[in-house]
């Protein structure tokens, strides 16, 4: 089977663009399985989305792109019932129709596979799947298992996924879980297939392995609504794209008629640069150094195993890896959120295997989570508040007894200013930013102050092209004066771009993935899904 579980007979190659073939055409709407017309919904005096029209045809790819911000997921969330317009209209198929609710979205064939995934890790596929729309036998009364079953079995040979019914979803790859989620939509009557940033957990075999599937459903009939922010999937799988820009569309154009910077340019209105443009340097003395560490999780598997490595001054280092495999476990030790069961970690000469993540800090040691707002801030507390958390305790914050407001102002300013945070106000809550701004100033916060490593995850999960430009600057400025970066991302661009040498993370093993550039991405991949265990 191939990573991502479709049928081996299908060509990687892109699929010939096609009509549609053979449908009885509504005069006034030629071809089109769904229109959004004139859509606006207002949040106080935000306009999330100002007068979107959205057209898709059938049996095609449809991306939407745009900036964090831009009024994709408002959209998409009036489009699966979530959200009621303050006006405007959907058509299916030419029929104006109005949801009332998820369910009854559902229940015209649209569905969605949101990027976290929404499944019980507990039950089984067939129960995560069947879940609220159970096949029913006497009277409607009881729910009817092999029914349901019999239904997934030929909805999985139809389209050609390959996946374990009876299987625990917590046992399950990645890849696999993606499967899950799309049978889950087709298991529902989902005709329109919503893919929210579908890749950004991975590898570049997985990510083929998806589009193989979504070129089979297409030309099987399904329409696919793909939103993205990495350019060069649009263009390996889309027909046609629309592009939002402060929740107004700024272009609709065919894949075959744009280019990635044209689209780049649509999105946030200036240039964009891509790739990182890294130079490379000799780095300095040893500032982290890890041994032989050992970590279980919280249910005491063992998930780190014996995993040694440095980073040196003015250096990154990347760990690459698929989600799960270990990454949150090293970094929790390094950091000194969790205890190691074996290993030493060393940073600037001192032992701190056993040392708490205040120390950590005041020694020097940032952290920027993957978990933005549950772990890296706190969505209800003013931006100043945010710009000092976890480094309040520093001697450049307090007087005697109490906070400086003002060298806190001071500071926070600062962040803003030389990280770009896009705010009214540092009175503001963190909620008000966007996913980008957030990012920016969490990474402000971690970086601004006389740090020596900066362990950084996932910085650019979620976020625009815009904003991924900036980060990576930001990041490759910071390592220039000197300062070191343990990026640990599901991102192997990422990774690749801005890393002076690769690690590879598989079940809890590390493995070398080279220094920079020296893999490509499919080298990089096979090592991620075992290629490099004995």
């Amino acid at each position: 089977m191939n990573p991502a579980g479709v049928g081996g007979h299908m060509s990687r190659s892109r699929r010939p663009r096609h009509e549609t073939g053979g449908a009885k055409k509504n005069l006034e709407n030629p071809g089109y399985i769904l229109e959004m017309r004139n859509i606006r919904k207002t949040f106080g005096a935000l306009a999330a989305n100002d007068d979107i029209t959205l057209k898709v045809r059938k049996g095609s790819v449809h991306s939407l792109i745009g900036e964090n911000g831009a009024g994709k997921s408002t959209l998409m969330n009036i489009l699966t019932g979530i959200y009621r317009p303050d006006y405007g209209e959907i058509f299916l198929g030419g029929r104006k129709v109005n949801f009332r609710n998820p369910q009854d979205a559902a229940r015209h064939g649209i569905g969605m596979v949101y990027q976290e995934f929404m499944l019980f890790r507990e039950l089984s596929v067939l129960e995560n799947i069947m879940y609220g729309f159970e096949e029913k036998k006497a009277f409607g009364i009881l729910i009817d298992r092999k029914k349901s079953k019999k239904k997934l079995e030929e909805i999985c040979e139809k389209y050609h996924f390959n996946i374990p019914l009876g299987a625990k979803v917590a046992d399950l790859p990645v890849s696999m879980l993606q499967q899950v989620e799309i049978v889950k939509v087709l298991y529902k009557g989902a005709d329109i297939i919503v893919l929210d940033e579908p890749t950004s957990v991975l590898t570049p075999q997985g990510v083929e392995g998806l589009f193989d599937a979504v070129r089979f459903l297409v030309a099987s009939g399904k329409t696919i609504i793909f939103i993205t922010h990495k350019l060069k999937e649009v263009f390996a799988v889309a027909d046609e794209i629309t592009v939002l820009r402060d929740g107004k569309v700024t272009g609709n154009v065919r894949c075959d008629g744009t280019t990635e910077n044209a689209l780049a340019n649509l999105m946030v209105g200036r240039d964009v640069t891509f790739g990182s443009g890294k130079s490379v340097h000799e780095p300095g003395v040893k500032v982290l150094e890890v041994r032989n560490l050992s970590v279980r999780d919280k249910d005491g598997v063992l998930r780190l195993k014996e995993a040694s490595f440095d980073v040196r001054e003015g250096e990154i280092v990347g760990i690459a890896g698929v989600a799960g495999s270990g990454q949150q476990q090293l970094v929790e030790a390094v950091f000194g959120i969790s205890r190691a069961e074996k290993g030493r970690v060393t940073f600037l000469g001192n032992d701190v295997t056993d040392a708490e993540p205040r120390d950590r800090r005041l020694m020097g040691m940032g952290y920027v989570p993957q978990d933005r707002l549950g772990a890296g801030g706190n969505a209800a507390a003013a931006i100043w508040e945010n710009s000092i958390m976890g480094y309040h305790i520093s001697e450049n914050f307090k007087s005697k007894f109490f906070l400086s407001r003002q060298e806190v102002e001071n500071f926070a300013d600062k962040v803003v200013s030389q990280f770009n945070v896009k705010t009214r106000s540092i009175d503001d809550k963190l909620s008000s930013l966007s996913g980008g701004n957030i990012q920016k100033l969490i990474v402000g916060r971690e970086s601004i102050q006389d740090k020596k490593l900066l362990i950084v995850e996932d910085p650019t999960r979620g976020i625009d092209v815009g904003a991924i430009e900036f980060v990576w600057g930001k990041m490759l400025d910071i390592v220039k004066s000197g300062m070191s970066i343990l990026l640990v991302s599901h991102e192997i661009n990422e990774v690749m771009q801005l890393s002076d040498r690769i690690l590879v993370i598989y079940e809890g093993r590390l493995y070398d993935g080279g220094a920079y550039l020296e893999l490509d991405d499919k080298e990089i991949g096979f090592l991620m899904t075992g290629g490099g265990a004995a």
